[in-house]
Protein backbone atom coordinates (compact mmCIF):
# COMPACT_ATOMS: atom_id res chain seq x y z
CA UNK A 1 0.00 0.00 0.00
CA UNK A 2 1.58 3.50 -1.23
CA UNK A 3 0.28 4.98 2.27
CA UNK A 4 1.89 2.82 4.22
CA UNK A 5 5.09 2.63 2.23
CA UNK A 6 5.47 6.41 2.37
CA UNK A 7 5.15 6.56 5.78
CA UNK A 8 7.14 4.25 6.78
CA UNK A 9 4.89 2.07 8.60
CA UNK A 10 3.41 -1.98 8.77
CA UNK A 11 -0.23 -2.09 8.51
CA UNK A 12 -0.46 -2.79 12.06
CA UNK A 13 1.66 -0.01 13.11
CA UNK A 14 -0.72 2.13 11.51
CA UNK A 15 -4.07 0.69 12.90
CA UNK A 16 -2.12 1.67 16.21
CA UNK A 17 -1.21 4.82 16.13
CA UNK A 18 -4.50 5.58 13.46
CA UNK A 19 -6.76 4.06 15.93
CA UNK A 20 -5.59 5.34 19.01
CA UNK A 21 -5.54 9.31 17.77
CA UNK A 22 -9.02 8.34 16.62
CA UNK A 23 -10.33 7.01 19.67
CA UNK A 24 -8.33 10.60 21.77
CA UNK A 25 -10.42 12.56 19.27
CA UNK A 26 -13.93 11.05 19.89
CA UNK A 27 -13.26 11.00 23.46
CA UNK A 28 -12.40 14.62 23.42
CA UNK A 29 -14.87 15.51 21.16
CA UNK A 30 -17.65 14.04 23.14
CA UNK A 31 -16.30 15.78 26.44
CA UNK A 32 -16.48 18.87 24.63
CA UNK A 33 -19.80 18.63 22.93
CA UNK A 34 -20.81 17.39 26.78
CA UNK A 35 -19.38 20.65 28.04
CA UNK A 36 -21.33 22.54 24.93
CA UNK A 37 -24.77 21.20 26.63
CA UNK A 38 -23.65 21.29 30.04
CA UNK A 39 -21.88 24.46 30.76
CA UNK A 40 -21.65 23.62 34.43
CA UNK A 41 -19.27 20.91 34.07
CA UNK A 42 -15.87 21.24 33.23
CA UNK A 43 -13.48 20.08 31.02
CA UNK A 44 -10.71 17.94 32.67
CA UNK A 45 -7.34 20.05 32.24
CA UNK A 46 -5.99 16.45 30.85
CA UNK A 47 -8.41 17.00 28.29
CA UNK A 48 -8.62 20.48 27.20
CA UNK A 49 -7.96 22.47 24.21
CA UNK A 50 -4.27 23.41 25.45
CA UNK A 51 -3.42 19.50 26.19
CA UNK A 52 -5.26 18.56 23.06
CA UNK A 53 -3.45 21.12 20.70
CA UNK A 54 -0.27 19.78 22.01
CA UNK A 55 -1.37 16.12 21.35
CA UNK A 56 -1.99 17.45 18.10
CA UNK A 57 1.20 19.03 17.61
CA UNK A 58 3.00 15.63 19.04
CA UNK A 59 1.48 13.27 16.41
CA UNK A 60 2.40 15.77 13.54
CA UNK A 61 5.85 16.21 14.45
CA UNK A 62 5.77 12.20 14.56
CA UNK A 63 4.29 11.63 10.82
CA UNK A 64 6.95 14.39 10.36
CA UNK A 65 10.11 12.13 11.31
CA UNK A 66 8.95 9.01 10.05
CA UNK A 67 7.84 10.22 6.34
CA UNK A 68 10.14 8.82 4.01
CA UNK A 69 9.95 11.72 1.53
CA UNK A 70 11.01 14.74 4.31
Amino acid sequence: MKHLKENNETYFSHLKFAGKMGLQLILRGTVFVLHAVFPVCEVPKSLDLKSTSELIINWCSYTRERRIDR
